[in-house]
């Protein structure tokens, strides 16, 4: 428990060396509107340690080159291709010499939707420890070699368009770049990875100017239900329960500002216990805001997850229930 409870709150302070020369880096075009995700890894740096890489328009990610050994990724180096031409980005990171350069090739028809990683720390520096890259066909990696503190993020398919964060002797941070192909972007699920029955779906997507007042969340060993709190103008709407509904252990309420939002979900997956146990659930969780952090609620145990993202790009969230809360994932929008 001591250790859980320690690197959950090593994950939260992390979240959020010197470059030998200024990448030319690229992002995507905020024209058409992207959304950041993460990072995950080093907080802040010198500007110069930025690194960014955007897919032009027309353009797909084909390869990865990446250079890792020990508990670190030492660089990471990015391959496009347009109408069969291939295009290299600046090599991020990598002051010091590589021990094993891997390459990730991507098919025709192949596109990543998720990574995991470990975060790690090296002279004195928070750093990325190893990577994966999950597609909708395989996972390429780990590369590096993992630590303690891990983090996962699924996506929608279709959705990536680049990488950013900070990077000198070791690629220091890493984040990404998603664009909604509607209006809104689905990101997660953490916890249950098969799919529920419908009538264990739950969706709380917020409608335009719509400002989530207050969540309600019946909690123990595990999250067992949550009730949702809706504000449009000076009418208020609350939804039905989702999740637990045979009886309550303790309540809480996180009631939040008018010009409060949610820019950050914490919290940790493990076996249910109580009266139906076994099952992958989420056992805790934390809403972090512009403002201050709401939590942990529930009983800090399992697997962390964390993601953070912009301000004002909260548009809701998502999940599964049954007896108790068995997934959680968040709605995006664009804060162009």
């Amino acid at each position: 428990m001591g250790w859980v409870v320690q690197n959950l709150r090593k994950a939260l302070e992390l979240q959020g060396t010197f470059m030998r020369k200024t990448f030319n880096s690229t992002s995507p075009d905020s024209s058409k509107g992207f959304i950041r995700v993460g990072t995950w890894g080093r907080r802040s740096g010198d500007p110069q340690n930025n690194w960014s890489f955007g897919l032009e328009e027309g353009h797909k990610l084909v390869k990865i080159t990446i250079d890792h050994g020990d508990h670190v990724i030492h660089s990471l180096m990015f391959t496009s291709e347009s109408k069969g031409v291939l295009h290299n980005s600046d090599m991020f990171g990598g002051w010091v010499g590589g021990e094993t350069v891997s390459e990730v090739i991507f098919d025709g028809d192949e596109e990543i939707n998720g990574i995991n990683g470990t975060i790690g720390s090296r002279d004195g520096f928070v750093i990325i420890s190893s990577l994966s890259f999950k597609t909708n066909k395989r996972t390429h990696g780990p590369f590096g070699q993992a630590t303690k503190t891990a983090f996962s993020i699924p996506w929608d398919k279709g959705s990536l368009v680049g990488f950013y964060g900070l990077a000198g002797c070791y690629i220091d941070s890493i984040g990404i770049y998603l664009k909604a192909n509607e209006e809104i972007l689905r990101v997660g699920t953490w916890g249950k990875t098969i799919p529920g029955a419908p009538h264990n779906i739950w969706d709380l997507q917020l409608q335009k100017n719509q400002h989530l007042k207050k969540i309600t969340i019946d909690h123990g060993d595990n999250i067992n239900s949550f009730i949702f709190t809706t504000q449009y103008r000076s009418l208020t709407q609350t939804s039905e329960k989702v999740g637990q509904k045979l009886r309550e252990e303790t309540i809480s309420e996180v009631i939040f500002d008018e010009n409060e939002e949610i820019n950050s979900i914490n919290g940790t997956i493990a076996l249910s216990k109580g009266h139906c146990p076994g099952h992958r659930v989420i056992t805790s969780i934390s809403f972090v805001t512009n403002k201050k952090t709401h939590g942990p609620y529930g009983n800090i145990r399992g697997e962390l997850f964390t993601v953070s993202f912009e301000d004002g790009s909260f548009a809701g969230l998502y999940g599964i229930a049954g007896a108790y809360i068995d997934s959680i994932g968040v709605y995006l929008k664009s804060v162009l």
